[in-house]
């Protein structure tokens, strides 16, 4: 016995419905982009939103703040909301003296710039310096005189450290370290130069009499002490890196009034010997002619 199946109705209903659906759908977004495109000219527009204040802030010693507000009239292009803060910021951080910049916008038109200057506390081989944040950054003109340090770039930190260092220990013989070298060798070159200390007046005396080089007047009478300033002089000391500070504090532990005094007829200290130190003179005195015979 056979069934016969009624045939199902067929129509459009639930295509319409789709259809429909996605009509009001593509209206919303068109109406959403519509609104957004009126928001954003109205943001973004040149006219509109202006920035009508620069505030700058930092502590300045060398950056002239009315230079550094020009700057950023300059490179500022569009509104409070367009302005590129990153581009304005480069074109702060090429002044001179300028180590680092920071902008944000502060509601509803003004730009707060920070600037950080550079503080150099040494230079760094022949046209940088060595800043206070470890960065090394291009030198200025500038009329103080720093200590002079060079090396590899990858030894900056190394020679920063061993300067402080040795820095300290000559100093308290009223010795100053000018300049320090590491080279590719492996060694480190001191120069040194006379300070402020009261060498004893006999000494020094005895070293001028006897031709030094740099033609060292006595002034004082009696048994004065003079300032070692007035008898400035350079030496340079070479010490291998293996065993640098000891071999330094070898030298200094040596230090008395006539060694000292003994500076201007000296050239350079050779401390790669492993039990003592070989001086080259300028010239040749009795009082340093003794000296180098006890080494």
């Amino acid at each position: 016995m056979s069934q016969t199946v009624p045939a199902q109705k067929l129509d459009g209903s639930g295509n319409d419905h789709e259809g429909r659906r996605w009509v009001t759908s593509f209206v919303w977004l068109l109406l959403l982009s519509m609104v957004g495109i009126f928001v954003v000219d109205r943001l973004y527009h040149p006219g509109k939103f202006r920035i009508e204040q620069i505030e700058v802030r930092g502590q300045f010693r060398q950056v002239n703040a009315e230079q550094v507000k020009e700057s950023v009239e300059t490179a500022l292009q569009g509104n409070y909301f367009s302005a590129s803060l990153g581009h304005i910021e480069s074109a702060i951080k090429e002044l001179p003296w300028v180590f680092d910049a920071a902008i944000r916008r502060q509601w509803p038109s003004t730009l707060v710039v920070e600037v950080e200057e550079v503080q150099p506390i040494a230079e760094w081989g022949a046209d940088q310096w060595l800043n206070a944040s470890g960065d090394l950054v291009a030198r200025e003109p500038w009329d103080h005189q720093l200590p002079a340090l060079s090396g590899p770039i990858s030894m900056q930190e190394t020679v920063w450290k061993m300067f402080q260092e040795w820095h300290g220990k000559f100093a308290a013989h009223g010795l100053s370290l000018d300049r320090l070298r590491f080279d590719e060798r492996e060694l480190w070159y001191l120069t040194l130069s006379l300070t402020a200390l009261a060498i004893d007046r006999n000494a020094l005396s005895q070293s001028a009499e006897e031709s030094s080089p740099l033609s060292v007047t006595i002034s004082a009478e009696g048994g004065e002490t003079v300032p070692a300033h007035d008898y400035l002089a350079e030496v340079t000391m070479i010490v291998d890196n293996a065993d640098a500070t000891p071999r330094i504090n070898r030298l200094i532990s040596a230090l008395n009034s006539q060694l000292i005094a003994e500076f201007p007829s000296m050239k350079s200290i050779d401390l790669r010997y492993p039990n003592g130190f070989a001086i080259n003179w300028i010239t040749r005195s009795p009082v340093n002619q003794k000296l180098t015979e006890s080494k």
